[in-house]
């Protein structure tokens, strides 16, 4: 634009010179209204004042916060302010247009003395609402007629015009943005104070302040010792904390934290501790942000509980807010615009994080909103301690609670044989093992009984004399038999005594077969037989029976059928048994079993009461005595069966109130030594 001015021809007659006047200053009233970056518009619009009134420069000086004018925009200063004398002149100029500042009237006053040619400064002062904020400066050749100096004092205050409304435009569109920004932080305060939920109040933190910022993403994360956590990411459900991004960030915010300082990287990471430079590069390389800020979030706490104004302490980092864009924005402003929405996100994390940390806070703040809104605080002290003793005392008589007895015992298969030694004797072979699956009527073990091998000897023994006593009488009356039967010697009683002995002999020799047999039966049950298909159950039986005396009933060992049913064997307290047969009365179902092993506590499995026993045992160790019980269960369900596993058990007798679940144990001591 700045070269299409100069290559214009110059204006031949006033008219011409006047149209062109007002088609540049139609041009800058147009420019005014746009919302375009001050030093474009000053540029133009010094460009086109200088053009208008063929002058050496321009400028526009804006007041400074020291009260100070300063040379904000220009345009061919060259001439006037030289390499070497600027800073005189520059002071100079300044003295005199502050002049013109303070009275707020346009004039014509000289240009600094030091510089050659001289010059002549046309001064506007700018005002927008009534308050001066700058001067906008034209420098002219010294020693122009008067009725020229005049016209480009017109020129220049018009010029002066469009620069203002400019001005008062860009005002109008900060306040508008400022409303605009403010009306969204009042919105962003409400939204994360509307409740104490920290998951809830850090996701509203990311996403509103995204939204007020106009960042691309921001993220929330909570301080935990040294370490920082992810919490929230705007536009995002629920972080994943696996993803690299994820995780390079919350090292990146650990070491930001730990300094205590707020890192702003718009491009270059110079002059950073070597921990945080080294995380910043790490993130970088999964982000394409520009623009990247992280915000420790501290909160302040007062040291004293003075009711005057309390000093504050900087406490521990509640978090860090991180600000991500990936347009190369101006991080500064940024900030200064994320200043509120940071105050008003530290307070509500602060709060939020605070109510997460009482004990019974999501119980007690409920209760206390009700209590209020019946009125409860308006009740006397009296009626406020015995309301809630009667209202508790009701409600542990009133309300149904589970009723369980607790027993104890042991896994075992369901079908289970015990092998007894016959008789006395020794065990002379062993032919299983511990664990060993055996199958019915399998051999286990061989015993042999001294006292049989001495019983079959005397057996034998006289079997041997018998028979041959039996021989002997058969041969004398076989001889008798040969001799003369009219032999005077040959008596009826001698034949008669001979047949009695032979019955004898004949029928005591069966009698000591009988015995040898059952002798024999006897020595054959030494063999020791599985009685049914399953697994011995004893351990280390070699070295614990081998060569062992043993005597007739004594236990030698055990199998089980391991891949049959399982049960649980239960021991119940006697003096609990009334509450389970009176359950069992009241049901239609077998009353429920759950139990846990001892191996593997927390872990419930559930069974069925099948049966109990009629009797009443006594348990060797305590001496206490119980009732022997046996639930069905699900053996499917427990993982590595062993024979004799402990469990500890309760059986569901139903629902009693909370009170009697609680105090009959002690009401039943206290009936049974006070009122026995």
């Amino acid at each position: 634009m700045e070269s299409s001015l100069h290559h214009q021809d110059a204006p031949r007659t006033a008219d011409e010179a006047r149209r062109r006047i007002e088609s540049l200053l139609d041009e800058v009233a147009d420019l005014s209204d746009l919302a375009i970056a001050p030093d474009v518009f000053f540029g133009q619009v010094l460009d086109r004042v200088t053009f208008a009134t063929s002058a050496i420069g321009a400028a526009v000086w804006t007041k400074s916060p020291n009260g100070h004018l300063l040379l904000a925009h220009q345009t061919d200063l060259q001439q006037c302010y030289p390499t070497g004398q600027a800073a005189k002149a520059l002071s100079d100029d300044e003295a005199h247009l502050f002049q013109i500042f303070n009275r707020r009237e346009a004039d014509i006053v000289p240009g600094s003395q030091t510089v050659q040619p001289k010059y002549d400064i046309v001064a506007v002062p700018l005002q927008v609402a009534g308050e001066a904020w700058g001067v906008m400066a034209l420098y002219q050749p010294a020693n122009l007629a008067k009725s020229v100096r005049q016209t480009y004092l017109r020129i220049t205050h018009a010029f002066a015009e469009v620069a203002q409304h400019y001005q008062q435009q860009a005002l109008l569109r900060d306040f508008q943005q400022h409303q605009y920004d403010w009306k969204r932080q009042l919105d962003f305060a409400s939204l994360v104070h509307t409740d104490l939920s920290y998951d809830k109040t850090a996701y509203r933190i990311a996403n509103e302040a995204r939204n007020c910022l106009e960042a691309d993403r921001v993220a929330v994360l909570s301080a935990r010792g040294s370490k920082c956590r992810i919490e929230a990411i705007s536009g995002v459900d629920k972080p994943h904390r696996r993803s690299n991004t994820v995780q390079k960030l919350e090292k990146l915010a650990s070491a930001v934290v730990g300094s205590k300082q707020t890192l702003l990287y718009t491009g270059e990471t110079e002059n950073l501790p070597p921990q945080i430079e080294e995380a910043l590069l790490e993130y970088l390389e999964e982000t394409p942000s520009k623009v990247l800020a992280i915000v420790p979030l501290q909160v302040s706490n007062p040291i004293d509980d003075d009711d005057e104004k309390k000093p504050l302490r900087a406490s521990e980092p509640v978090g860090a807010i991180a600000i991500e864009s990936i347009e190369q924005l101006n991080g500064h402003e940024l900030l200064h615009r994320a200043e509120p929405i940071i105050q008003h996100a530290t307070t509500a994390l602060g709060n939020a994080r605070a109510y997460r940390q009482l004990p019974f806070a999501s119980v007690l703040i409920p209760l206390r909103n009700g209590l209020a809104t019946i009125g409860w605080y308006r009740l006397p002290t009296t009626l406020k301690v015995v309301i809630p003793l009667l209202v508790i005392i009701a409600a542990l008589f009133l309300i149904p609670m589970d009723f369980s007895i607790e027993v104890h015992g042991q896994l075992v298969p369901a079908v289970e044989r015990n092998v007894f030694a016959p008789s006395d004797g020794y065990v002379e072979e062993i032919f299983v093992k511990h664990g060993q699956p055996v199958e019915k009527a399998a051999p286990l073990m061989q015993l042999r009984s001294n006292e049989f091998n001495l019983q079959r000897a005397e057996i034998v023994g006289q079997l041997q004399t018998a028979q041959a006593e039996l021989d002997a009488i058969l041969v004398k009356r076989s001889q008798g038999m040969r001799r003369d039967p009219r032999a005077e010697n040959r008596t009826p009683e001698s034949f008669e005594n001979l047949s009695a002995d032979q019955l004898k002999l004949t029928k005591q020799i069966e009698n000591l077969i009988q015995r040898r047999d059952l002798l024999q039966k006897r020595e054959d049950e030494l063999k020791l037989l599985s009685p049914i298909n399953g697994q011995v159950l004893d351990w280390e039986v070699e070295q614990v029976l081998a060569a062992r005396p043993v005597s007739r009933g004594e236990l030698l060992m055990k199998v089980a059928d391991i891949d049959g049913p399982w049960v649980l064997d239960l021991e119940l307290p006697d003096k609990r048994t009334y509450h389970v047969v009176n359950a069992q009365n009241q049901s239609k179902e077998p009353l429920a079993v759950r139990f846990q092993l001892v191996n593997e506590p927390g872990k419930t499995y559930r069974g069925e009461l099948k049966s109990a026993a009629s009797i009443v045992d006594l348990d060797e160790n305590s001496e206490e005595p119980f009732v022997p019980l046996e639930a069905e269960i699900d053996k499917s369900e427990i993982p590595h069966l062993r024979h004799g596993l402990s469990v500890v058990g309760r059986i569901e007798c139903g629902q009693r109130s909370v009170a009697y679940v609680w105090t009959y144990q002690l009401v039943e001591t206290v009936r049974r030594y006070l009122f026995w």
